[in-house]
């Protein structure tokens, strides 16, 4: 039985990949100081996982698309997906300041690798 590949992606390192990278590494390290930060709170363990997934799935992405990974359209689209949904649960606390810090770097990361999950898709 013959099993499809994955599209297989570019080996050229595009800006707006690199961007997409930069993003995911900056939002996994803010979802990690958001969560050591989180321990001085009386947080939820839905929220303190919420960080730590989204950590996980930032470093996945920017991981998979920085070895050229045919996953990585799928990786930036969970990702996107993750950040989004972390991004809603730090909105919840709108009069801290670090949850909003976390929330607009989980949006931001967020758009880049919605971008990314087109844009490698159909390379």
């Amino acid at each position: 039985m013959k099993t499809e590949m994955p599209m297989t992606m570019s080996m050229e390192r595009t800006p707006a990949m690199q961007r997409c990278m930069d993003d995911c590494c900056h939002c996994m390290t803010m979802c990690m100081e958001t969560m050591t930060y989180c321990m001085t709170k009386t947080m939820s363990m839905q929220m303190m996982s919420m960080l730590q997934d989204c950590a996980d799935m930032c470093q996945l992405a920017a991981r998979c698309m920085m070895r050229f990974s045919t996953m990585s359209p799928r990786m930036c689209g969970m990702c996107a997906e993750m950040c989004t949904t972390c991004a809603t649960m730090c909105d919840q606390f709108s009069n801290d300041k670090m949850m909003m810090r976390c929330a607009e770097m989980c949006r931001r990361c967020a758009e880049c690798c919605k971008t990314m999950a087109h844009a490698t898709a159909v390379a």
